[in-house]
């Protein structure tokens, strides 16, 4: 598998492509200057705390019953990102791996846009990676300082933000 992180070969599956780049953002919605300052706040803390539940909560479902894994991940995320998270549990289920470990979200910058929002974060996930489903073995590790940029969208039915998109863009951060 080319990707050598368990947390992002979970989110991006095991082609070893990376997702592709986050789409613009709405020049049509709001920018975060015409909200009252208080809002804007108040919403890149929605995102942040997001953002941040979405590399616990996406590490723990593959430990649970593949049934429930959907209702799950959506919970966190939306497409494109919803899929391609999926995807890439069940490669690595039919693989014989797991996940193990814990990623520490270090958010660099939050931008919000009306309903959508881009996070940078540098992520340690040197404790973190993949392991032999069988025997728990680990069989990868991540890196301390992983550069990650997350689109973020406001959920419309629920209000709440998800993940809309994840990309790895390499090197360190």
């Amino acid at each position: 598998m080319a990707v050598a992180l368990g947390a992002s070969l979970l989110v991006s599956g095991c082609s070893g492509e990376r997702p592709s780049a986050p789409p613009p953002l709405d020049s049509s919605a709001p920018s975060q200057g015409s909200l009252a300052p208080s809002a804007s706040l108040d919403a890149a803390a929605a995102v942040e705390a997001a953002y941040t539940q979405f590399w616990p909560r996406s590490a723990q479902t593959p430990h649970k019953p593949e049934d429930t894994w959907r209702d799950a991940i959506a919970a966190i995320a939306i497409e494109p990102q919803l899929s391609v998270t999926l995807e890439a549990m069940r490669r690595n289920k039919a693989a014989g791996f797991t996940t193990y470990g814990e990623v520490v979200v270090r958010i660099t910058s939050v931008e919000v846009s009306g309903d959508t929002a881009k996070v940078v974060d540098c992520q340690d996930a040197s404790r973190a990676g993949q392991a032999d489903a069988r025997t728990g073995d680990p069989k990868t590790v991540g890196v301390p300082r992983m550069p990650v940029t997350a689109t973020m969208k406001r959920d419309q039915a629920s209000g709440q933000w998800k993940v809309a998109r994840l990309r790895f863009p390499g090197g360190a951060c």
